[in-house]
């Protein structure tokens, strides 16, 4: 388990501070591809995303059964893996797993699907989380994919008052 997170991102929680719009990025681009249809994953690849495609991942619906089928998993996004929450009852969520949770959200919205959350990893400290995800049609009209998109950054710390 990686137990300084800050080390992984430049001192950031997730994307980098120029980074923080990439989920109005990834709609844009998801509204381009679409031309009033699902877009199909191969359209938005070739998409211009430059450096956001290291915090974007792609989950094929119809393989995810229990956990996303990834067929696409961004570089900086694959180190979330080994980031993990604390938790009540369970100690083996990740990151990952709580930034991916809303894959079959944006398919049954048929449309994008956001998502602000504030986590606490297992040292204690807290990240604001911000992700969007999006539907994919092989055919314009089936969904069969879902794309996504993760930012975030470390909540400020709070300092403990006497009551």
């Amino acid at each position: 388990m990686l137990t300084d997170v800050s080390t992984l991102f430049d001192n950031g929680a997730i994307a980098p501070a120029v980074d923080r719009r990439i989920t109005n990025r990834l709609v844009n681009a998801w509204a381009r591809a679409a031309r009033g249809y699902f877009p199909s994953w191969e359209a938005l690849q070739e998409m211009d995303l430059g450096e956001d495609w290291s915090w974007i991942f792609a989950v094929d619906l119809e393989k995810s059964i229990g956990f996303p089928y990834f067929i696409f998993l961004g570089e900086s996004l694959a180190r979330l893996s080994d980031v993990h929450l604390s938790g009540a009852t369970d100690w083996t969520m990740s990151l990952l797993d709580k930034a991916t949770a809303d894959v079959f959200a944006a398919a049954a919205a048929e449309g994008p699907h956001y998502r602000d959350d504030t986590l606490t990893l297992c040292d204690g400290r807290r990240i604001l989380l911000r992700s969007v995800t999006a539907p994919l049609a092989d055919d314009g009209r089936d969904i069969t994919h879902v794309v996504g998109a993760i930012n975030g950054r470390f909540a400020p710390e709070t300092p403990l008052r006497a009551v």
